[in-house]
């Protein structure tokens, strides 16, 4: 083993630090939030008259000192100090002046230049940042003989300000505060005998107004805790010079195509990779969609799933149709599979392609016990396995609830077929909304679709060759004349009422019930409490005209009360009305405007 010989010179290296005695001082430290470059300032954030002292007392409770950031300003708030205790060692470190001369760094050369003689020898440097330790610690490394080390005492309590400032009221711009402050706040006897206040009410814009004590009541400032994703992975940096993260987690597995936005440019032309899952998708697979795309280049989730046979896993269709054509998040075309290389934005002709959406019911989220994702689990395996494959048609006699979303090419209703085909075509296409179709065209197609669809739900669909027809039923006659009454070419935004074309449906669950006939008790006591047999036939025959009154009439007695209405024929068909009205309003829900009400974008809330 090889031995290391020292120095006589090393020999003399002390054993141990040295040691200091420190004085038995009671010193108290305060944490300035700021950077204190004049100690003048510095000490006027604390009041005209702050209490250092008080911090200095021995009390049960530790006492607290204000400070305020905007000192001049009597309508600014201070923040509170808190206390803490500490277990530090409070220094004196008196290094050599510098004297203004300097010599080249790592040079051993005399200094050069004048010496300063602007240096006062008594200055304290630890005030405006002139004691950062890197100077301190190339002053010491200097002089290593010449610096001196005193212990000042120990500094066993701190008070610190870590609470959150109040939002702090401005009073600039405001006469009246700004009168108070000039005849009030010196407390001058001759300036408040000048002090005056405006008579009247003032209602002029921008009043002023008595400000809170307090704007917000939190005080602790909340810990995130931010971290990065482990799953993130740096891949160096892209075109433009700038970091490239990946996720190499969660989706990333199964995700190989686009979803754009309905205005980006230009359309994409291939997935995103090939390799991975992509790689495990059946060829019988794979020829079936290529064949479907080669037949028409767009379709729905639903539609093209139909056309596939043979039984696979939701995570292989998922590739497979990501592998097939990407999608749009919003617009005409809206999650529809769009073949790549084709942008159905550019050509006229694939407008019979767009999507219309609806809510076909209520979200049950909440209604059970279950939570969301499980739901959310069970909607989703219920659709990919298809028992209709048909289920993406719309005759306009029945219709599937296994998706939200169909297309115009696949509506057979002759009556939805008219309107569609006298539609006028735009000559660019609409990005946001209506695609190739004017907004009053496609307002009438969906909100037309949309009746429909709450018509046959409730079986209050008429035909035409009902003689005479139904009440309570809707007609194409009906909604023909309803729609006649919007432009397809409006100068103004607007949404078709779905509450108008649904009237002769909510007329007659609204109004349609039976009243109920008074009771012949109350006949007779109406008789005997007037003593005349007249009187009591006479209100026994209102009674039974009160019966046969239409709706609306025969009302005025106070004892036929809405709450009170029940049917003649069967005392449970109220509790049915009562659930008709829930589903009706469940139907409806959001997608019912007022007639009146006007859409400013010209969007229907379809999804």
């Amino acid at each position: 083993m090889a031995q290391i010989e020292l120095d006589d010179s090393e020999t003399d290296i002390p054993e141990s630090a040295p040691i200091f005695d420190v004085p038995d001082r009671k010193i108290v430290a305060i944490d300035h939030p700021c950077i204190i470059y004049n100690l003048d300032k510095g000490l006027q954030s604390f009041g005209p008259n702050p209490e250092f002292r008080k911090l200095m007392d021995d009390t049960p409770e530790p006492q607290a000192l204000p400070l305020w950031f905007r000192p001049n300003n009597p309508s600014s708030k201070p923040i509170i100090s808190h206390h803490a205790a500490s277990n530090n060692v409070l220094l004196k470190i008196t290094v050599p002046r510098r004297t203004g001369r300097k010599r080249k760094r790592g040079s051993n050369d005399p200094f050069s230049g004048d010496v300063a003689t602007d240096l006062d020898p008594d200055t304290v440097r630890s005030v405006a940042r002139q004691d950062h330790p890197r100077t301190v610690l190339r002053s010491l490394q200097d002089n290593p003989d010449d610096y001196e080390a005193e212990a000042v005492g120990m500094i066993r309590d701190s008070h610190r300000y870590r609470g959150l400032a109040d939002f702090q009221f401005s009073n600039a711009d405001t006469p009246f505060y700004n009168n108070v402050a000039e005849h009030l706040l010196p407390l001058d006897y001759y300036k408040i005998r000048k002090f005056k206040l405006d008579e009247g009410v003032k209602s002029t814009p921008g009043l002023e107004i008595v400000p809170p004590p307090h704007f917000t009541d939190k005080v602790i400032g909340f810990n995130y805790n931010y971290e990065q994703n482990p799953g993130i992975v740096d891949q160096g940096l892209d075109d433009e010079g700038e970091m490239r993260l990946v996720n190499r987690q969660g989706r990333n597995k199964f995700s190989y195509g686009h979803f754009i936005h309905h205005d980006a440019f230009p359309a994409p032309d291939r997935p995103t990779r090939l390799d991975g899952e992509a790689e495990k998708v059946p060829e019988a697979l794979m020829r079936q969609l290529r064949e479907a795309m080669d037949k028409r280049p767009v379709w729905t989730r639903r539609s093209i799933i139909n056309q596939v046979r043979g039984n696979y896993t939701e995570s292989v269709l998922k590739v497979a149709l990501q592998l097939m054509g990407y999608q749009f998040r919003g617009g005409p075309f809206r999650d529809a599979i769009v073949k790549y290389g084709i942008d159905p934005r550019h050509d006229p002709k694939y407008r019979q392609y767009q999507t219309l959406s609806f809510k076909l019911s209520k979200n049950f989220v909440g209604s059970t016990k279950l939570p969301w994702q499980t739901i959310r689990r069970g909607q989703v395996r219920n659709y990919w396995k298809i028992s209709d494959p048909n289920s993406h048609i719309w005759d306009g006699e029945s219709y599937s609830t296994d998706g939200k979303l169909w297309q115009v090419c696949d509506i057979t209703d002759p009556f939805m077929l008219d309107i569609i085909a006298s539609a006028p075509v735009r000559p660019e296409c609409e990005l946001t909304d209506s695609g190739w179709f004017h907004k009053g065209s496609w307002q009438k197609i969906k909100a037309v679709m949309k009746a429909k669809m709450i018509a046959i739900a409730k079986d209050r669909l008429g035909s035409d060759g009902d003689d005479p027809p139904k009440k309570g039923y809707i007609y194409h006659s009906f909604l023909a004349s309803r729609l006649a009454l919007y432009p397809d070419e409006p100068e103004k935004p607007f949404t078709v009422s779905l509450e108008g074309l649904l009237r002769p449906l909510h007329e007659l669950e609204g109004t349609g019930r039976k009243r109920r006939r008074r009771p012949a008790h109350k006949a007779r006591k109406a008789a005997a409490s007037s003593g005349s047999a007249a009187a009591a036939a006479e209100d026994e025959q209102e009674g039974e005209t009160t019966e046969g009154a239409p709706d609306g009439e025969g009302e005025g007695d106070g004892d036929d009360d809405d709450d009170n209405d029940v049917d003649d024929d069967d005392d449970d068909d109220e509790g049915e009305d009562a659930e008709a009205d829930r589903d009706w309003d469940q139907m409806v829900c959001s997608d019912v405007d007022d007639e009146d009400t006007v859409d400013e974008d010209g969007i229907g809330d379809d999804d």
